[in-house]
């Protein structure tokens, strides 16, 4: 029995082991493995279903107010902290919100607030201030076909080879529309400097990384 052990042990090593193919696919599986615990690790998790609507906009609305009325009476402020319990700011699910929302409502300090800034500018490059603000009154109106939108499922999260981000699949109802429009964007988290109670800590949050003018173009393209 031993002698068969070795002799099958033998063939093994000699015809798979020691062979070329087979060291490529051994290397090429600990590398997918290896990626997947990684992408398991980094990428942000996400509720899927129905994650805004009109009810929970309402504490979108008291944060917007609480916002405007701070950055009204307080000069020089660096952070205006959330005074809006419900509203986890670390979450995808927040940053989709608040730029819906916000293009909702027309609110283009938020708004903005919501992109990348390196998108941000992307998106917005070469333009004066007031050709700026223009552009972004324009693309609020066009992602929410001027303010019909009242409701967001998620539908799927993907996997996307950028570290700390992930892609989304939405569909967004619209009040003027029969169906939903389907579309895909990009969220990824940055780290930020965050000021509470005079403290301060790093922490990841998440932007819209996708471009606007691509978001518009899946919303009427449909």
């Amino acid at each position: 029995m031993r002698e068969i052990k070795e002799a099958i042990w033998l063939a093994i090593k000699n015809n798979i082991l020691k062979k070329t193919w087979f060291k490529v696919v051994s290397v090429l599986i600990f590398i997918l493995v290896g990626f997947v615990l990684y992408k398991a690790c980094f990428t942000p998790e996400i509720t899927k279903g129905e994650i805004g609507n009109e009810n929970i906009w309402v504490d979108f609305e008291l944060q917007t107010s609480e916002f405007e009325r701070k950055s009204k009476t307080l000069d020089g402020v660096e952070e205006i902290e959330n005074t809006v319990p419900n509203i986890d700011g670390s979450k995808i699910e927040t940053v989709i919100n608040q730029f819906f929302f916000t293009a909702n409502t027309k609110n283009a300090d938020l708004f903005i607030s919501t992109l990348n800034p390196e998108q941000l500018n992307t998106d917005f490059t070469n333009l004066d201030l007031n050709e700026k603000f223009e552009k972004i009154d324009e693309s609020m109106i066009r992602i929410s076909r001027d303010g019909q939108i009242e409701r967001i499922d998620v539908i799927r999260s993907l996997w996307v080879l950028e570290s700390k981000a992930v892609r989304v699949v939405l569909d967004i109802y619209y009040k003027d529309l029969e169906k939903p429009i389907r579309i895909n964007l990009i969220v990824k988290k940055l780290e930020q400097s965050h000021t509470h109670s005079n403290n301060h800590e790093e922490i990841d949050l998440p932007y819209i990384d996708s471009s606007v003018w691509d978001i518009i173009e899946m919303i009427e393209d449909k």
